[in-house]
């Protein structure tokens, strides 16, 4: 049931309407862009038209990237129990509901110690829920292609009989059925990524770019054009480098980080600021604007001379670059997919043996949340220091009102799981607060540092006694942090 059976399309064009020309008596044709559009197929290549209706329809009201395919991902088991049972979808009723439910349920892959369930009951949830929400869409745009409603409420004479609730968090209704599982807690879902972890991320990317120290196997593309392998390897330890950096600084969605335009960010060393686009909230998405101090300032500046210069090598070489208005670009100049970053964490991780916990960009995400909060918390905490005795409902709110304005969140109550977190920590341990402050000025320093260290080693300068007491000075005043 994982057969993928979609294509995404970054933009495509299509037919939008017509309007009369009077001077002539016939009509001009208008079209329509449609960004990060997702087309379906059924198993046999033949395109399935209604899904692609619907599809249209939900991209539409979304410049996320990321959302067009996860629906796709959903509405994908539907096609495929569908194509695999000859089961049209006006046909499709609550015996088809349960049976999709019971292979969702029970579908299980191999691991190295025997099967496990391929997905758990937030994701199969996830998916009838689209299942409902696709096929009322038809019921209610397209009713003379149905003999019977598809979906409908009681005494409709659907085929499948739903309820409407409403989610107390947005109040929005959604569509309900008794056979839709029931949902279970994520586990370290809102678990932030530790200052070591990334540290370990960052020596892994400096290793896998000290291409005099790599085995021959490694260095294989450097044998045909030694100068543009150096030159790409440079590049792409900048910009893996700068990726780690923008989401501790930030904490923004991988597509965000992607998307990230590079015209309104050319000024960031002088106006200490970078402006990200909210993906995931309509179109044209939302525009966020974050505060650096001089050292994130001057870190994204060398990323972007670090790409300027990779520019100007493969102008040299004649070589084009596919997208170069893209603040990422990828190796010798061609396409770099988002997926692409995510993937590069994968093997970040893979590398360093961190494949044992959790390790992925939300966690800079959580990270970034909690610290936002604490800053928060610690400035009412001097202003009235009776709120450490006790929250309440109007800080919190106060708190997360201000903190959604830099995470993108629509709904401040999304925060309320960090706030709490945050508040028991802060007041549960009084050298909580001073330790993350000092921690904090701690890791800029480290940044400048592990930028020091690995760019000397890299163009051949030796920097190496200075660095070495420069750690031991940061080694011994964390040590001096932890003890408190």
């Amino acid at each position: 049931m994982n057969k993928k059976l979609y294509t995404s399309y970054p933009q495509a064009r299509l037919p939008d309407k017509a309007l009369p020309i009077y001077k002539t008596g016939g009509f001009q044709g208008k079209s329509r862009v449609i960004t990060n559009l997702v087309l379906f197929r059924w198993p046999n290549g033949r395109p399935c038209h209604l899904v692609n209706l619907w599809m249209t329809h939900k991209c539409l009201g979304t410049a996320a990237r990321d959302s067009s395919k996860t629906l796709a991902g959903l509405i994908t088991h539907l096609v495929s129990y569908c194509y695999k049972k000859h089961t049209s979808f006006f046909d499709f009723d609550e015996d088809d509901f349960i049976a999709l439910k019971k292979l969702l349920v029970e579908e299980t892959i191999p691991t190295a110690t025997g099967f496990r369930y391929k997905r758990n009951n937030n994701r199969t949830g996830q998916i009838q829920h689209t299942t409902l929400a696709f096929l009322y869409w038809v019921t209610s745009n397209h009713p003379e292609l149905c003999t019977n409603p598809i979906v409908g409420l009681d005494n409709s004479g659907a085929n499948i009989t739903i309820t409407l609730k409403t989610n107390y968090k947005s109040g929005e209704q959604y569509l309900d059925h008794p056979e839709i599982v029931s949902a279970v807690p994520y586990n370290d879902d809102k678990a932030p990524i530790t200052e070591s972890t990334i540290q370990i991320l960052q020596d892994e990317i400096f290793r896998k770019h000290n291409w005099e120290e790599l085995p021959a196997t490694s260095r294989l593309k450097s044998i045909k054009d030694p100068e543009l392998y150096r030159a790409s390897n440079l590049y792409l330890y900048e910009r893996r480098m700068f990726s780690i950096r923008m989401m501790k600084l930030m904490g923004m969605r991988p597509e965000e980080l992607y998307d990230l335009d590079l015209l309104l960010n050319q000024n960031v060393k002088e106006s200490k600021e970078i402006v990200a686009f909210t993906k995931k909230r309509g179109t044209p998405p939302p525009v966020r604007r974050f505060k650096i101090d001089a050292s994130a300032a001057r870190q994204f500046q060398n990323y972007l001379d670090a790409r300027s210069r990779y520019i100007d090598f493969l102008d040299s070489r004649k070589i084009t670059i596919s997208e170069p208005n893209n603040i990422f670009l990828g190796y010798g100049g061609g396409t770099l997919k988002k997926e692409s970053l995510t993937k590069e964490l994968d093997r970040l991780c893979i590398g360093t043996r961190l494949t044992g916990i959790r390790v992925c960009y939300s966690m800079f995400r959580h990270r970034f949340i909690t610290r936002e909060i604490n800053i928060r918390l610690e400035a009412r905490y001097a202003k009235s220091p009776e709120l450490k005795n006790g929250w309440t409902i109007g800080l919190r709110d106060e708190i997360c009102r201000e903190v959604i304005v830099l995470t993108g969140h629509a709904d401040p109550s999304s925060l309320h799981h960090y706030f709490h977190s945050e508040y028991n920590a802060t007041t549960s341990d009084s050298s909580y607060s001073k330790t993350l402050r000092a921690g904090q000025e701690l890791e800029s320093a480290r940044e400048e540092l592990v930028s020091l260290h690995h760019q000397s080693k890299l163009r051949k300068l030796d920097f190496s006694q200075e660095v070495a007491a420069l750690q031991s000075q940061i080694n011994a005043l964390q040590e001096l942090i932890q003890k408190k």
